[in-house]
């Protein structure tokens, strides 16, 4: 598996030349750069490759990439219920969620309205904790995210801490953004730091899905949706006493359809 930076040609500037062997492609320029030796290489015409996280040729109303300095609010609602603890800002190529010490188990996060019919929803999401107690990232289907007692479905990217810090992937129900329902599948399979999640609709057959380079997927679950969701969007939940965590989303992908293979598109000239 190749990994590609992202960034701008002033990035690339700033950074002094790529290490060798590393691949960066600048989404300003739409140019892929290859460090050497001798200094960055600019991919030729022969070269292509699979990029998992390009906007699509016609992105729907629904997809962010969190790339125009500010959060999109006529798009996205924050949903920080109770006492506030959640900071939503935009930095670089990434949707931040900081989410202050709470010691608690609630989500907090942003949400949008979700269309009808069949769909294909994801993110590529990283999580930051250095704190001494559990933080989760996830992906979320809200049954009515305006209403204080709705249920939520989720695939959750959660950081442990019992013995050696490590890293898995669940899929659950919650009652509401703090009372915890049904465990429905999960366990350590220890994924990269940066994951891709998604959510996959059928008729009304859910398929939950996790990928560490958004071509390769893995599903591990799937089951009749318990309810109509009404809304998407992503959410952290901070277990930690004097902590902060930081969820970082690259992007935000809605298809109006079942997509069963790899997110992106082919990229190269």
């Amino acid at each position: 598996m190749i990994r590609v930076l992202r960034g701008t040609e002033t990035q690339r500037v700033a950074l002094g030349g790529l290490r060798a062997g590393r691949f960066m492609l600048c989404t300003d320029s739409e140019k892929l750069y290859q460090g050497m030796p001798s200094g960055d290489r600019e991919v030729g015409s022969s070269d292509t490759f699979w990029d998992s996280d390009a906007l699509p040729d016609t992105p729907a109303i629904q997809d962010d990439h969190f790339d125009v300095g500010a959060i999109d609010w006529g798009k996205w609602t924050e949903w920080d219920l109770g006492v506030a603890k959640l900071a939503v800002t935009e930095a670089g190529h990434h949707a931040v969620l900081t989410h202050t010490t709470e010691g608690a188990g609630r989500f907090r996060g942003i949400y949008q309205t979700l269309p009808a019919g069949d769909f294909t929803i994801a993110i590529k999401a990283s999580l930051i904790s250095a704190a001494t107690a559990d933080a989760v990232l996830t992906l979320c289907l809200f049954q009515d995210a305006t209403n204080v007692n709705g249920d939520i479905l989720m695939i959750q990217f959660w950081q442990r801490t019992s013995g050696l810090k490590y890293r898995d992937i669940h899929a659950q129900r919650w009652s509401d953004y703090q009372t915890f329902n049904t465990n429905y599948a999960g366990g350590t399979v220890y994924p990269n730091t940066t994951n891709y999640l998604r959510f996959r609709r059928n008729g009304t057959t859910l398929y939950y899905e996790y990928s560490m380079d958004g071509v390769g997927w893995h599903r591990f679950y799937t089951h009749g949706q318990p309810f109509v969701p009404a809304h998407m969007g992503f959410a952290t939940q901070n277990n930690n006493a004097g902590f902060d965590i930081y969820g970082y989303v690259d992007f935000f992908r809605y298809i109006a359809s079942d997509q069963i293979g790899p997110l992106g598109k082919v990229r190269g000239r």
